[in-house]
């Protein structure tokens, strides 16, 4: 069998990706393992960077760094001593913030088992919930989380399974032990297990392999850098697949530089002020945030000069026009939609840098080896038809880094559609994304919602039956539904929608104050509870949330509108590609004072003059972005 090498090469459009499907993605990378591809990174360059972190109150020097000979011995090490702990049968949970040891148990965890990475910031019962159902022998956490947490003795007598409790000092003492076992080379086998679908309540549990963790790496690569210089900025968690795939085993895949933006990522203030004075000293060549983040860059201090960023991709939620338009002339940097879920293994579609602006509001096209399309499903999941080019449907994702499946197999059933044509390649699986979208005559991806009804509230997961639960129990409600509420800030924010029971009454306040007693996860209480004299309804009776997310929307946008112009009108258009709110105002004063306050919310605007000040029409929607201030007709 020939020796693999890695092999480089950067998406700039259909051509490129026809191009590399004709290779297995296999023989893309030099081995099928993430510690086989680490040391072929280490025996070319032992003492170059692998990853630095940064850290208040000086992060223009250095807290610490690791090069690639160090990161090697530290997967090793910490691999010998979980399979020490849990032998054959070793599965560890990893709570930790984001810290270089928090990548190398990582990777350790998967050569000896299976890693299971938590948000630290999780409430206890969530926490143990999961080591409990994944059977956890080992658990890596910092002395500070452990003791917000109870303790070790609180782990050991919720998880029943765990043997060993290790804090950081245990990994760095680690590094000077041997692998004394024989690492499984199987690139297929599960060696993560990754929550998703909610950090509160009960989320599902992905099965993730090596194998797909390295495709996806690789293809990210392609997509946003994979250049020799590359320095990626590392400010999405550790807990989600953005943070441990697209940015940290993209980057180290290919040999570049993990910045690592403080143990907070860009949750830390000061980093976020700081931006742009960090990637000038480290010379950051890419990274991947979300709107929120680059809408928060927009309107800071600071500029661009001097930075030799090459990729910024956004991903988590839509890009608005004015931000992707304001952010391109100040800093004169695009920013790249992309998109993708835990169950795929993280990043599917993208945005190449063909040199040209980007589709505003699309998530992109395709990546090698990845097939989206839209179709029509029956109620039982049941594949009908394929939906024709802009035709709205679900979005189905093809690849062979589809998940094996949940780590409860009952899920299994509402993820896989069943009675599809064989239309992929051999061991590629087509898999339910749950969002409702479409897919255009060039290929690009448009998603107009979730068909699921997950509330993400920053970097929080929110599961809106937690929220309903807790309403429903008051006893004055008689029906709840839980949504996201538009933010500039966090994306979105919790907020539910209640029916009284006939003859009882609640205020709002009241409701909300039952929310904060029965609700554990402080992320999941609502903002704002409103009551509605009768809940809308779907033609077969169910609460069409739908429906509320439009009521939050306009509700939002209106008390916007109304704090700076007294007289302006909202309506909601969706004829377009994207949902778009226009609004109507007396002249273009009153628009100039709405462009501040509405420029970071994840939909389109458009502000129409009411008075004609020029003979301009307004711009038509299409897959064209809608200008912020348009005449009137």
């Amino acid at each position: 069998m020939p020796e693999r090498t890695l092999v480089r090469r950067r998406v700039r459009g259909p051509a490129d990706v026809a191009d590399i499907e004709r290779h297995d993605p296999a023989d893309l990378r030099p081995a099928d393992t993430v510690l086989g591809c680490l040391r072929a990174v280490a025996a070319e360059q032992p003492g170059k960077q692998a990853v630095v972190l940064v850290e208040p109150p000086d992060l223009l020097t250095p807290a610490r760094s690791l090069d690639y000979a160090g990161l090697v011995a530290g997967v090793e090490g910490t691999a010998d001593l979980f399979r020490e702990v849990g032998g054959a049968d070793s599965v560890v949970g990893l709570l930790l913030p984001m810290l270089p040891e928090g990548l190398v148990a990582l990777w350790g965890a998967q050569t000896a088992g299976i890693a299971v990475p938590i948000n630290p910031f999780l409430e206890l019962p969530a926490i143990t919930g999961i080591l409990d159902r994944t059977h956890a022998t080992a658990v890596v956490t910092t002395r500070k989380v452990l003791e917000e947490k109870g303790g070790a003795q609180a782990l050991h007598q919720a998880v029943p399974s765990l043997r060993r409790v290790f804090t950081v000092e245990d990994l760095i003492a680690a590094r000077d032990r041997s692998l004394t076992f024989t690492p499984d080379p199987d690139p297929d086998r599960d060696s993560l297990v990754m929550p998703t679908g909610g950090t509160t309540g009960t989320p599902k549990l992905v099965r993730m392999s090596q194998g797909g963790q390295l495709t996806v790496a690789w293809n990210v690569g392609a997509l946003m850098g994979n250049e020799p210089d590359t320095v990626t900025l590392h400010g999405m968690p550790n807990f989600h697949c953005g943070g441990t795939i697209s940015l940290g085993l993209r980057t180290l895949l290919f040999g570049g530089t993990l910045l690592t933006l403080t143990s907070e990522g860009f949750r830390s203030r000061q980093a976020v002020t700081a931006f742009w004075d960090v990637a000038r000293r480290y010379r950051v060549t890419s990274l991947l945030a979300t709107p929120t983040t680059a809408t928060a860059l927009l309107h800071g201090q600071g500029d661009a000069d001097g930075c030799c960023i090459r990729d910024f991709h956004v991903g988590g939620a839509p890009l608005s026009t004015d931000v992707l338009e304001r952010f391109h002339a100040r800093f004169g940097i695009w920013l790249r939609e992309n998109w993708g879920m835990t169950e795929l293994h993280g990043t599917t579609t993208g945005h190449f840098d063909d040199g040209r602006r980007p589709r505003v509001g699309s998530a992109g096209r395709a990546l090698p080896f990845v097939r989206v399309k839209a179709v029509e499903l029956d109620a039982d999941g049941g594949w009908v038809r394929d939906c024709d080019p802009g035709e709205r449907g679900v979005l189905l994702t093809g690849t062979p880094t589809t998940m094996a499946g949940y780590l409860d197999p009952s899920l299994d059933a509402d993820y896989f559609p069943t009675g599809l044509p064989d239309d992929l390649p051999a061991g590629w699986r087509w898999g339910n994304t749950g969002d409702l979208g479409t897919v255009d005559g060039d290929g690009f991806v448009w998603i107009f919602g979730r068909a699921k009804d997950l509330i993400i509230r920053g970097g929080h997961n929110i599961d809106p039956g937690e929220i309903e639960d807790a309403l429903v129990r008051h006893p004055a409600v008689h029906l709840a539904a839980a949504i996201g509420r538009p933010d500039p800030v966090k994306g979105e924010l919790p907020m539910a929608y209640v029916q009284l029971r006939e003859d009882e009454a609640a205020e709002p306040a009241d409701l909300l104050g039952h929310c904060r007693t029965h609700i554990g996860e402080r992320a999941a209480v609502p903002v704002e509870v409103v009551v509605l004299e009768r809940m809308p309804t779907t033609p077969v009776g169910k609460i069409s949330k739908p429906a509320l997310r439009r009521e939050a929307l306009l509700r939002e946008v209106r008390r916007v509108v109304r704090k700076h112009v007294p007289d302006g009108t909202v309506l909601l258009d969706e004829t377009g590609p994207r949902q778009r709110v226009v609004i109507t105002v007396a002249d273009s004063a009153a628009a100039e004072a709405l462009r501040v306050p509405l420029s970071g919310y994840p939909f389109e605007v458009s502000l129409v003059v009411a008075r004609s000040e020029r003979p301009t029409r307004p711009t038509p929607v299409a897959h064209r972005p809608a200008p912020l201030i348009t005449g009137s007709p």
